[in-house]
């Protein structure tokens, strides 16, 4: 484990004083104090906001404890999935001692270095997937390394309190359990309900466990507005047509990691023909097939399969979310991809130093891809421009960038971006909200509120409304911006910023009425250059 943090620290240290980015803005720590404690572990995945409270405690408001605790977590796991995978080749047969050691070395390695894993690692937000991975993986090492071929009373306790832990870090960590019952259905001998039988204190503990877990993920997914069964705009079959496909891009996304983005452009198959998914459900239905026949004769393989299935399945079946494809979803089923790479080389006949030379050509191949990756993280302005140059249906990259380089005051710099924007992405309402900001930022304020005008006519939004208001604020105009941040209030009840620009112009609507009274002249919102008083700061910086 301390080989793998000093080489994860060299791989990634592009990336450790990288800024907070994307949903890093609404976590915890952007907005909790780190006294308050209870009101940071009282909602969903506790412990992973208890880790974010520990960062907040030790390092503030700096990304650099919270991206080296991420690194941490990766390396402890890089060691535990060598646990793993030596167990798991020792299972399997045929393989020497050192022959495992050598295989669970170089595909921990892979686990450690390759380009998906920077999405959980680089990105802060991205803990959920790794501090879920953590617990995952130690059940799993506690399960395979006990004492005995039947699990006792107080291993069967450790691995259900990790299994708790995992689902409160993200509930993902739910397929611990289908991992579990395809190891002991699997070995020693492929499909046999031996292993079941033997460990009935573990499945018969579990069970309710399991269905409290699943109770809870529903629940969650009933109310959460970006996944569940009542996601607008797809349904679970089309999900399931659309992941039939995304399975595929993962694969060749591990084997060739080029074409990464922290947001996919990855459109919806809305019916069982569109974008071929009729071919990859096919081609997925096959694989299955053939690995249930041949899983005696390439038994890590076909284990490998499932195994990537089963992690995959919480994310990637027939739930839908309002991601279809993101990489840090590859995290953990990657070591079912290591899996099936350590079959093919155990089947492949070549000289010793051929293999250690193929090795160690792709480990290189995947440090420097790895290496480059983590100089996107740490310029993130670069991370989102990567990513909108390749959407041609998804607005969200752009909408990004233009944060991005508002907060770093380049706001011109996106101009090219939105000109391409324009020809691929018309009548979009994120554009014309991106268009809104630069050009305000830019001090171009008339054409920014058609802009910002326009964006309200396609969709009735809260946030258009609140830069709206704001804007005519900062153009002296302060009827049309209460009723503008009124507005903002009502479309979203909820929304913390808007209710703070509505609270900061009732008080400069009073400080107007008290100066009004000494027949002073004070308007409402400072214009640009002008000087605005310590209360609009703060509306300033949510813009």
């Amino acid at each position: 484990m301390f080989a793998a943090f000093a080489v994860g620290l060299d791989l990634y240290s592009p990336a450790l004083g990288a800024p907070f980015v994307f949903d890093d803005f609404v976590l915890p720590y952007q907005r909790g104090s780190p006294q308050d404690l209870l009101a940071w572990v009282s909602g969903v995945r506790p412990f992973l906001m208890l880790t974010y409270w520990l960062n907040a405690r030790m390092s503030g408001n700096s990304p650099l404890g919270y991206h080296l605790l991420n690194l941490i977590i990766h390396a402890v796991n890089t060691g535990l999935v060598f646990l793993v995978l030596s167990r798991l080749l020792a299972l399997s047969g045929g393989v020497s001692a050192r022959a495992v050691r050598v295989a669970s070395v170089i595909g921990a390695a892979v686990f450690l270095i390759h380009p998906l894993q920077t999405e959980s690692v680089s990105y802060v937000a991205g803990r959920s997937e790794s501090l879920a991975a953590f617990f995952v993986l130690l059940a799993y090492v506690v399960f395979l390394y006990r004492r005995q071929e039947a699990i006792s009373w107080v291993e069967t306790a450790v691995v259900l309190t990790l299994f708790a832990l995992g689902v409160t870090a993200k509930e993902n960590a739910v397929s611990l359990a289908g991992v579990l019952v395809l190891t002991d259905v699997y070995w020693p001998r492929a499909f046999s309900a031996r292993g079941l039988r033997i460990n009935w204190k573990l499945y018969a503990a579990m069970a309710a466990g399991v269905i409290v877990a699943v109770w809870k993920v529903f629940r969650m997914l009933a109310a959460a507005p970006s996944a569940g069964f009542s996601l607008p705009g797809v349904t679970w079959y089309q999900y399931g047509f659309t992941q039939a496909r995304s399975f595929f891009t993962y694969v060749r996304l591990a084997v060739i990691p080029v074409g990464q983005s922290i947001d996919h452009d990855y459109p919806v198959s809305h019916t069982i023909l569109e974008h071929g998914a009729i071919f990859y459900l096919a081609a997925l239905a096959g694989l299955i097939a053939l690995c249930y026949a041949w899983r005696r004769r390439y038994p890590l393989a076909c284990f490998g399969l499932f195994l990537t299935l089963i992690l995959l399945a919480p994310t990637s079946s027939i739930v839908p979310i309002l991601d279809p494809l993101v990489e840090r979803r590859m995290y953990l089923p990657l070591i079912g991809l290591i899996l099936i790479g350590c079959e093919i080389a155990r089947h492949i006949r070549v000289r010793p130093f051929t293999g250690y030379a193929v090795c160690g050509a792709i480990l290189a191949m995947f440090y420097v891809l790895c290496y480059q990756r983590n100089l996107l993280w740490a310029e993130p302005s670069q991370l989102w421009a990567e990513a909108a140059l390749a959407s041609t249906s998804n607005s969200r990259p752009y909408a990004n960038l233009v944060d991005q380089l508002v907060q770093e005051r380049r706001c011109s710099v996106a101009i090219p971006y939105l000109q391409h924007a324009e020809q691929v992405l018309p009548d979009d309402y994120l554009m014309d909200l991106a268009w809104g900001r630069t050009l305000e930022c830019m001090g171009q304020n008339d054409q920014a509120l058609r802009k910002l005008l326009r964006a309200a006519q396609i969709q009735q939004r809260s946030e258009v409304y609140k830069l709206i208001g704001l804007l005519y604020g900062e153009m002296g105009r302060p009827v049309a911006a209460g009723v503008a941040l009124r507005r903002a209030v009502a479309l979203d009840p909820q929304s913390g910023p808007a209710r703070d620009a509505l609270a900061l112009w009732n008080e400069w609507m009073k400080a107007l009425a008290a100066a009004e009274k000494k027949h002073q002249a004070s308007p409402v919102f400072a214009p640009r250059g002008g000087t605005a008083p310590v209360g609009m700061q703060p509306v300033r910086k949510a813009q």
